[in-house]
């Protein structure tokens, strides 16, 4: 049986990949690697399963195919910079189906193999966009709907906590940072190296511990307000 199992959800690229790469370097650890596509891992510990968040039948399929997990980690997002009142009702549905209730199908789909196993840890990768308390008077990108989605991911963490913390269960967020992605070059040059921010939330979600709980970081581990 391998020491830990870790379930993260968009793994094609980015952050995720980087989460799959970083994870699989210790050959006791089995990473499995939710891609909506096909896609080739290196590493012989790394398991890929095709899973679309957006897609109920796709998230169902893939949860029978996974027995037992330590910890899910749910990367998978859209975003981009635009703004609220020129969102229309569609593109907002398109945010919310990807962002909020999408994570929430994965956490159904995969509770089984959580309680399976006792790490029982649930991480949302965030952003401080939903925030409430931090976007007061924000300027700049990636505010609008994805900042409104991102709100609504946070509380999905702060009622999963209080429908699942009396069962062992952790569930967290994490801020990445602003990272080098394809969705944060979208904001210009600067960001942070990818494997730099991985690096950081993996050591936030070695150290989680119960009591932390319903608790939003950082990458660096300090502590992002609601």
């Amino acid at each position: 049986m391998p020491h830990q199992v870790t379930l993260v959800i968009g793994a094609s690229r980015g952050i995720g990949r980087e989460f799959v790469s970083q994870l699989s370097r210790d050959p006791t650890h089995r990473v499995i690697a939710g891609v909506r596509k096909p896609v080739d891992f290196d590493s012989s510990n790394v398991v890929p399963i095709l899973l679309d968040q957006s897609d109920p039948e796709s998230v169902t399929r893939a949860g029978t195919q996974v027995s037992e997990i330590d910890t899910l980690i749910i990367n998978a997002a859209i975003g981009a910079d635009e703004y609220l009142l020129s969102t229309d009702d569609e593109r907002l549905r398109e945010y919310y189906d990807t962002n909020v209730i999408g994570p929430l199908r994965v956490v159904r789909a995969f509770l089984p193999a959580l309680k399976a196993r006792n790490t029982r840890q649930i991480v949302f990768i965030s952003s401080e966009s939903g925030s409430l308390s931090q976007q007061i008077n924000a300027k700049g990108g990636f505010r609008g709907p994805y900042a409104v989605s991102k709100a609504a991911g946070n509380m999905i963490v702060v009622q999963l906590h209080n429908e699942l913390h009396d069962q062992g269960f952790t569930v967290a967020a994490i801020h990445p940072g602003w990272v080098a992605t394809d969705m944060g070059n979208a904001t210009g040059p600067g960001g942070m190296p990818i494997p730099e921010s991985v690096k950081g939330q993996l050591d936030v979600i070695v150290k989680l511990e119960h009591n932390a709980s319903a608790t939003f970081f950082a990458w660096d581990g300090s502590i992002v307000p609601w």
